[in-house]
């Protein structure tokens, strides 16, 4: 709530902007329709290892997991799709009625995961329909991540954009927290054999109450004043050539982004619960902590870039996990605990704010107005697609390898694609 009433604070003053009430609307809204989508797009990870004895059932704990995951990963395969498609209905019929569709696919297709029956129920229409349901929630999110982005860019005024565009990443971690949160609550609330049975099915529904609230927010403001100007140009919007090269820029910066995400905030709790042998409810509770440092810091560090640049934290974020991601995953296994998991789990969510705080702005600022939504959500849904197999590649990194320490080897291998493609970018009035 604090950093909401900075936000309308910071957009109420007319610097050089669109009118301090509608920015402070248009703003709120978009911060809080994301927030409503990533808890909907997140809930799944939470809630992994139950969803596999529901959907997968097996005798062997890392089949149902290794499943689990992999249909996680189909939501990140679409992504890209939604990109394509409700990124450019983004550039062509503009950022707020794309944002009012996607909340409302979000939330449909996750309900409908909380009312599919179980593989003991209907065999393997079970999984089909997990998987659908899944792909819809992941092509939602492909046209989320960009429309929203260039929205709250566009609208935060000279000056503030790594500050105000960081909150696509902080209500991001808001959305994942909720989960987290709603998730761990019915797990101290309900038995285990209540949450087993029909408690998991409780954050899915949430869902239809979610949804609507969001949609009706987004709806009800006005479109981003820098495209409904850039409708009035007769200039081409930038050369084919150089278009493609930054959409190829931006999904190489972006492999870190996505990957990360998925590692250090959701990932985590099933990789401690599973080889650390720390209690579920307890990595839930930790994830909770880490997804709070990031939803709070992202927009500090959007702040900082917007006065010493952007490249700067994003290349010190990188070479921090590079180097310390394998020693830090070796301090959870060899001392594991609550207070180990926690103290790894945050530490690395405080340094990927360095990269998730500029990234946003610094993404926007690689493409002009009129093809902005489009370039960022494909360069962005196309590395998300890294970000959505990362828990399933250091599942079976780890069960080929047979050392759980080797999922830090997949996370610092992200930090160093990500690190040589900021290195190619052009460095922006800001960067």
């Amino acid at each position: 709530m604090q950093q909401l009433s900075t936000l309308a604070t910071e957009a109420a003053r007319p610097v050089g902007g669109p009118a301090g009430k509608a920015r402070r609307r248009a703003l709120v809204a978009g911060i809080a329709g994301n927030v409503l989508e990533w808890y909907d797009f997140g809930v799944y990870g939470f809630l992994a290892a139950t969803l596999g004895r529901h959907f997968f059932p097996s005798t062997d704990q890392y089949a149902a997991l290794l499943a689990t995951f992999g249909v996680f990963g189909v939501g990140f395969v679409a992504r890209p799709v939604g990109s394509v498609v409700l990124g450019r209905i983004a550039d062509i019929k503009g950022r707020k009625s794309v944002l009012t569709l996607t909340v409302m696919l979000m939330a449909m297709s996750t309900v409908a995961i909380g009312l599919l029956p179980s593989y003991a129920s209907i065999g393997l229409w079970a999984p089909v329909m997990l998987v659908v349901a899944r792909f819809v929630q992941g092509f939602s999110a492909g046209g989320e991540w960009g429309s929203a982005s260039t929205f709250l860019y566009e609208w935060a005024g000279k000056g503030r954009q790594g500050f105000v565009g960081a909150f696509q990443q902080s209500t991001i971690g808001a959305g994942l927290l909720l989960a987290a949160a709603v998730a761990g609550l019915l797990s101290v609330v309900l038995s285990p054999t209540d949450m087993s049975n029909w408690g998991w099915r409780i954050p899915f529904l949430l869902g239809a109450i979610l949804g609507p609230v969001g949609a009706f927010m987004r709806r009800n403001v006005d479109e981003s004043p820098d495209f409904e100007k850039s409708g009035a140009s007769e200039a081409p919007a930038m050369p084919t050539a150089t278009f493609v090269r930054r959409v190829i820029q931006t999904f190489a910066f972006g492999v870190f982004w996505g990957g990360g995400a998925y590692m250090v905030l959701v990932y985590m709790a099933s990789f401690a619960h599973t080889y650390a042998s720390i209690g579920h409810v307890q990595a839930l509770w930790s994830s909770s902590l880490a997804l709070f440092i990031f939803a709070v810091f992202s927009p500090v560090m959007g702040a900082v870039s917007d006065r010493i640049g952007r490249k700067p934290l994003v290349i010190v974020s990188c070479l921090l996990f590079a180097f310390a991601a394998y020693p830090a995953y070796g301090l959870l296994l060899g001392r594991p605990s609550l207070v180990s998991l926690m103290l790894v789990q945050g530490l690395m969510a405080l340094a990927y704010t360095l990269f998730t705080g500029p990234g946003p702005a610094l993404v926007s600022e690689m493409f002009p107005t009129r093809v902005r939504a489009t370039g960022v959500s494909i360069g962005i849904g196309l590395s998300a697609v890294m970000g959505g197999f990362a828990p399933m590649i250091a599942t079976w990194l780890i069960r080929n390898t047979g050392n759980p320490q080797s999922a830090g080897w997949l996370l610092s291998g992200f930090a160093a694609i990500s690190f040589v493609a900021i290195l190619t970018i052009p460095a922006s009035r800001r960067a």
